[in-house]
């Protein structure tokens, strides 16, 4: 994960209401809370099993947190990520935050006990489904072959002398 630098609340300017007033292009209804660390293949994938193990122990607690949208987990075996993503609306999300995103600091605390466990990190960020429907795909590829239709007819067009 290096050393970037991340949004780790709203009240950071990077992502908070102030980023919203300069991206007002960059619609969106939630935000997410990501958990991740690395893990070691070592002993079998030992450390993979026991943070597992972990979210399990507080999945309960996330899952009923007043208004979450989705709990993910993300596991990539070739760069070794574990990460868990909450998604909730601005407003619910504003208030979990409020309550330090309760049961993180347990989690995050239990990661870091286990052998193998290495680069514990939170982020916070919009998270928004942008996948278009048959009838919005349509009306996009409509507007791309007409946009291209308009630029072959300057193409052919000749410039006046």
């Amino acid at each position: 994960f290096g050393s970037r630098q991340f949004c780790r609340s709203l009240s950071s300017p990077r992502c908070g209401p102030r980023f919203a007033e300069a991206m007002p292009f960059v619609k969106f209804e939630h935000i997410a809370r990501e958990w991740r660390l690395k893990w070691s293949a070592d002993a079998d994938n030992a450390s993979l099993m026991l943070a597992q193990a972990q979210l399990e122990e507080v999945l309960a607690d996330v899952s009923s947190i007043e208004g979450v949208a989705s709990v993910q987990r993300v596991v990539c075996g070739g760069c070794q990520d574990f990460k868990v993503v909450t998604k909730l609306p601005e407003k619910a999300f504003k208030e979990w935050e409020a309550k330090a995103f309760e049961p993180e600091d347990a989690f995050l605390e239990a990661v870091k006990k286990i052998p193998g466990i290495s680069a514990v990190e939170t982020q916070t960020y919009t998270l928004e489904e942008v996948k278009l429907n048959k009838k919005d795909i349509k009306k996009a590829q409509d507007k791309k072959e007409k946009e291209q239709g308009e630029g072959e007819t300057q193409k052919d067009e000749k410039p006046p002398v």
